[in-house]
């Protein structure tokens, strides 16, 4: 659950780009997001909700649920709330490259911003982003020395 929180903090480049994207939302926008790789070497696919309950001046408030397929043996269901503050970035990302792209999510084309670079020491990201989506993550790949690696894809959401 921690990387998905650590990538939606790339969705922008403010003192708090999460903050910014859910700012952009009325209560109740959410975004179903499907993450596929390795965990300790097996299969796993995780499959996140992330709801917007609360959006002020100071923090966005998100709720996050999580349900995991490890060695094809469901896991049960996690769930968190989250706040989101706007005035700091708990997990900044070092942008080392940059562009804008068309890429098709859930059957839709996206023109989105993606960025490429380091999380912490040994973390490489690259992100897909738009404006349209929730969250802002379109799509997204994630490694990690010695750990594996992950694909991230929006597969449904709502904008209010």
């Amino acid at each position: 659950m921690a990387v998905i929180v650590s990538l939606l903090a790339l969705v922008a480049q403010s003192k708090n780009p999460e903050y910014d994207h859910w700012a952009q939302c009325k209560v109740g926008s959410w975004t179903k997001i499907t993450i596929e790789g390795e965990i300790g070497g097996q299969k796993a696919i995780m499959e996140t909700t992330h709801t917007l309950l609360e959006v002020g001046k100071e923090k966005a408030v998100v709720e996050r649920k999580m349900k995991m397929t490890l060695a094809g043996k469901e896991q049960p269901e996690q769930a968190d709330k989250e706040d989101v503050p706007s005035d700091r970035d708990p997990n900044p990302v070092k942008i080392e490259k940059e562009g804008d792209e068309e890429i098709q999510v859930a059957g839709k084309k996206f023109k989105c911003h993606w960025i490429q670079g380091t999380q912490g020491e040994k973390t490489k990201v690259k992100m897909w982003l738009s404006k349209e989506i929730p969250g802002g993550i379109a799509r997204g790949e994630i490694s990690e020395e010695g750990q594996g690696s992950m694909k991230l894809t929006t597969t449904s959401w709502e904008k209010k």
